[in-house]
């Protein structure tokens, strides 16, 4: 596939020269937030002037018949003032449905813009909270393209249970496909030596007039520079409305400012 062909030189170059950094990359002692793998965004907002880039891959078994997949999944995340940052998403998408023969639907999944807004820090049992409003644009290839802008809301909230764990649960209400869709979700996460996290997570959603889909997963996060992250994360469903199963790994990487 030329796609695969491109992609492959691409992140190893990516890598490259990631690790080739100048010392002023390494020094940052600056915490990375990041919103990749799991589903349960949380409050944090990245500090203003930062950019940080979050893609990945993810494969996804809706039932016996259908499959899905998104590579690379982008957001690209910018501090614009301090508590607000402005986000861009978006993905190419490869849906293969097998009904006694096999086919494709390839194609760029839609663009969103939004942002997200710190609304207050922790404090004793208030927990840190944040909003998020985000536009699935029509800008898409044909077969992904939705016919009307749809918005997409949430709000997060995340209470440190401890030095190395935290509790995040959210929120969140919108449009697929024209239809609402309402959704939650929720994580502990637990660091390991500084570097390793790992987080237990359930989430779900329900559209209009349908019975809600509940999931599970684990993922594992491991910083191997400040302003650099890996992750990977696997999950299955909770009940028969939700898909079979799926798998996503990434990257997070913050550009020094």
């Amino acid at each position: 596939m030329t796609f695969t062909k491109t992609l492959v030189p691409g992140l190893l170059s990516f890598f490259l020269s990631v690790l080739m950094l100048p010392a002023q990359a390494q020094e940052e002692r600056e915490e990375l937030n990041t919103d990749r793998p799991d589903n349960s965004q949380g409050p944090s907002v990245i500090s203003r002037g930062y950019v940080q880039l979050e893609a990945g891959y993810n494969y996804q078994k809706l039932n016996t018949n259908i499959r899905t997949y998104a590579y690379p999944t982008a957001l690209v995340r910018i501090g614009l003032l301090q508590g607000v940052e402005l986000r861009l998403q978006g993905a190419v998408k490869d849906s293969v449905i097998e009904n006694g023969s096999t086919r494709h639907i390839k194609g760029w999944g839609p663009l969103s813009v939004g942002t997200k807004i710190r609304l207050w820090e922790e404090s004793g049992w208030r927990p840190e909270a944040g909003i998020s409003a985000m536009l699935a644009l029509p800008i898409a290839s044909e077969v992904f393209k939705p016919d009307h802008p749809e918005p997409q809301f949430g709000v997060a909230f995340s209470n440190a249970l401890s030095d190395k764990m935290d509790l995040t649960y959210t929120v969140g209400y919108g449009w697929t496909k024209g239809s609402p869709v309402r959704t939650y979700g929720a994580n502990i996460t637990r660091q390991f030596f500084d570097k390793l996290t790992l987080y237990l997570e359930v989430f779900g959603s329900k559209e209009k007039n349908e019975t809600a889909g509940h999931q599970a997963d684990v993922g594992l996060l491991y910083l191997l520079l400040p302003n650099l992250q890996v992750d990977v994360a696997a999950g299955r469903r909770l009940n028969k409305e939700a898909p079979q199963h799926f798998i996503t790994t990434g990257l997070a990487f913050r550009l020094p400012r």
